[in-house]
């Protein structure tokens, strides 16, 4: 991080640093070092972009968070147990949206100042158990296939249940296309090659 914030302050590029809405929770070491980087941008006039759970295709298992975690699970265990209750709730926003709003705010760098507060997210939130039940329809209706998600017994120990408002003003700019049940669909029919 302080290599490649040295190099922009030298050359004095324009940049977007790719944040999280995570970064005002300070028990989180992964939201500290966002906030770190959020600091290192305004002081060099950069602009900020919040993430809110995106998702999409994920080849990696290793980086795979809850919605193709559920999915791949569905294919090989047909009955697994979430890791919380499923009532902590995520604003998650597809792949595609997240590169269109990128794009959009590359277009439009000028129009925006440091300050700005540019959130990528759906702007609707969804429970985990609502998306476990979203998954579980993939199977059912696409492959005639009972897949069973029960709930597990923890509470939501990675936000703590901490809820963030998202900011709607990059809403003049970009506006998410691809609802929550469309983009499981998405995601589940690309997966489902891996098994076939």
């Amino acid at each position: 991080m302080a290599n490649v914030f040295g190099y922009l302050k030298e050359y004095r590029k324009p940049f977007i640093f790719a944040s999280s809405q995570m970064s005002n929770m300070s028990y989180s070491p992964y939201g500290v070092l966002k906030n770190v980087g959020e600091l290192y941008t305004k002081s060099l006039k950069g602009l900020i972009v919040k993430f809110w759970n995106v998702y999409g295709i994920e080849k990696d298992h290793e980086k795979a968070h809850v919605i193709t975690d559920f999915i791949r699970k569905g294919f090989e265990e047909t009955e697994f147990e979430m890791m919380t209750d499923g009532t902590e709730e995520r604003q998650f926003l597809y792949a595609e949206d997240c590169c269109e709003a990128l794009e959009a705010v590359m277009e439009n760098y000028t129009d925006f100042k440091p300050e700005d507060p540019l959130h990528i997210t759906s702007f609707h939130s969804n429970t985990i158990r609502e998306i476990a039940n979203i998954i579980q329809g993939c199977f059912g209706l696409i492959d005639k296939h009972d897949v069973k998600i029960s709930s597990g017994l923890a509470k939501d120990s990675v936000q703590m249940d901490k809820r963030n408002e998202a900011d709607n003003y990059i809403l003049n700019w970009w506006v998410p296309k691809t609802t929550i049940d469309i983009g499981i669909r998405k995601v589940y029919n690309e997966m489902k090659k891996e098994y076939i």
